[in-house]
């Protein structure tokens, strides 16, 4: 069930939690509530796709997520702060500072996602090798009774919102339900396509519907949030307002007498005013990699160029107007395109498992 853990993982800390991406976190941002809160929401829907057979398995794996995640925020994140800040950040003479310092936040990811990816491997291995339903029990209540002390000072229970708790949780259950209807639906319409002549995908029969289904859901959810999240992240120090930024405020900080050029003739990048709507290069970006994705598995790459044709035209006059936004902007499609074609791959490999 290690696909299901990364599907289930994904959802819960990519879309439910808000700030994914950073590991020097305030107190707010390390609250788990949204964590756990996508675990729940991603477990009932995987309740409803697995056997019955499964169930304690599935339910020993969940509560491990949401404990893993908990013993990574409260001991393992402040031990990985601690250690960059003290061998890299604040040693001027590490060769590695100044690669850290501008990918700090990718770094992080990259550790944390690692971290949790071998937690899971973990997990189901360890699940495989011990599947005595008491031993699946003991974890659930060693985990439950961790995760009860460890929040005993943040919960007060005559405080809680018992009201907004069962909202909440009601509303996740009918979310869950009408994505598993969706998911069923979808399922028993690649097993039709499988069992017709017609072959739409060349590896469409090297799964079962379910195990094509679930693979290609943890692909598309990688296309969406954690690849804006990633690309956001590898091309921002290229960003024109963020060197705008910086010029100016190396430009504040020169006076005209200690400066042989004067302010007036230094080039400062030009900044493309803000227009369009809130998010909606973060939905261009998903549209553009799920059919750049769908291109590749339909082997039509002539389709290819015409998406990014498409996005090119779309910002023809800031790409001809402004040569930084047009190098930021090269360097943000081409990230899409090879993450695109990384998670194609993904795909091809885990079908062959």
């Amino acid at each position: 069930m290690i696909i299901e853990s990364l599907v289930t993982h994904i959802v819960a800390y990519f879309y439910f939690m808000r700030y994914p991406t950073k590991l020097n976190q305030s107190e707010t941002e390390k609250n788990q509530t949204p964590y756990t809160w996508g675990i729940f929401f991603s477990s009932l829907i995987v309740f409803g796709l697995t056997d019955s057979a499964n169930y304690l398995s599935w339910l020993t794996i969940s509560i491990g997520l949401v404990s893993g995640q908990a013993v990574f925020i409260k001991y393992i994140q402040p031990t990985l702060q601690l250690y960059l800040d003290s061998t890299i950040k604040k040693n001027e003479t590490h060769v590695l500072q100044t690669f850290y310092h501008k990918n700090e936040d990718i770094i992080a990811f990259t550790l944390q996602q690692t971290l949790i990816f071998i937690w899971i491997i973990m997990l189901n291995q360890l699940f495989f090798y011990l599947a005595h339903p008491l031993t699946k029990l003991f974890f659930i209540i060693i985990s439950i009774g961790y995760l009860s002390l460890s929040n005993r000072d943040s919960i007060i229970w005559g405080e809680v919102d018992k009201r907004r708790i069962f909202q909440t949780l009601t509303s996740y259950i009918l979310l869950s339900v009408l994505v598993l209807f969706v998911s069923q639906l979808l399922i028993q319409m690649i097993d039709s396509v499988s069992n017709s002549a017609l072959q739409v995908f060349p590896f469409q029969n090297a799964q079962a519907s379910y195990g094509l289904f679930i693979r290609a859901v943890l692909v598309f959810l990688i296309l969406m949030r954690p690849a804006n999240l990633l690309i956001r992240s590898l091309s921002v120090q290229y960003d024109p307002k963020k060197s705008l930024k910086v010029e100016e405020s190396k430009t504040d900080n020169l006076t005209e007498s200690s400066s042989p050029i004067p302010p007036a003739s230094r080039e400062i990048p030009v900044v493309p005013n803000e227009s369009g709507f809130k998010g909606a290069g973060a939905m261009i970006g998903n549209l553009e990699r799920i059919l750049i994705f769908l291109s590749f598995l339909s082997g039509s790459l002539l389709s290819v160029v015409a998406i990014l044709s498409i996005k090119a035209f779309a910002r023809y006059k800031l790409i001809a107007d402004d040569p930084y936004f047009s190098e930021y902007f090269v360097i943000g499609t081409m990230l899409s395109v090879l993450i695109t074609f990384i998670s194609y791959i993904l795909l091809v490999f885990l079908l062959t498992i």
